[in-house]
């Protein structure tokens, strides 16, 4: 092979992966996704409306299930190297991944709510514990392979 031929095989490489980038960090976004919703906040189940506490960098309970819900996964972008974003539109996510924050109530002096452990009034609500969702999922797909052939599924049409 010479030295032209070689890199004409090579570019024809490249161009093949930079096909494949986005739909392998798709996948890879898709599988996480997906098993946030039906493994990690699947754990431990709850009725609407019952009380639980979970332990601290426990993932948290599923009740309504409106936290699972809410997950998403982002188009990727990119070239050679793409990238897909997992997340949620519950404006509890953070809360639960990160702890630490004061809830306060928006339009009344106090916050209220009702569950099985009876009736409660706050006038803010330090949350210092977390219970983390996303990062215990990704690290999980990573230490089991899952993720990782997940990538070379969606990869292998593009493979030269």
């Amino acid at each position: 092979m010479t030295p032209e031929q070689y890199l004409a095989w090579w570019e024809a490489v490249e161009a093949k992966a930079r096909l494949g980038a986005r739909p392998t960090a798709e996948a890879m976004a898709k599988h996480v996704a997906e098993r946030i919703k039906n493994d990690t906040l699947r754990r431990r189940r709850t009725g609407p409306g019952q009380y639980y506490r979970a332990k601290r960098g426990e993932p948290p309970a599923h009740g309504s299930g409106n936290l699972a819900k809410s997950i998403y996964t982002t188009p990727a972008s990119g070239g050679l190297r793409a990238t897909s974003y997992v997340g949620s539109s519950d404006k509890r996510a953070n809360l639960f991944e990160f702890g630490g924050c004061v809830l306060k109530p928006t339009s009344r002096s106090v916050m209220h709510w009702v569950d099985s452990g009876g009736s409660w009034y706050h006038a803010a609500l330090r949350v210092d514990t977390e219970h983390p969702f996303l990062r215990p999922t990704v690290e999980d797909a990573i230490d089991d392979g899952s993720l990782r052939e997940a990538a070379i599924d969606a990869f292998r049409p593009y493979d030269p």
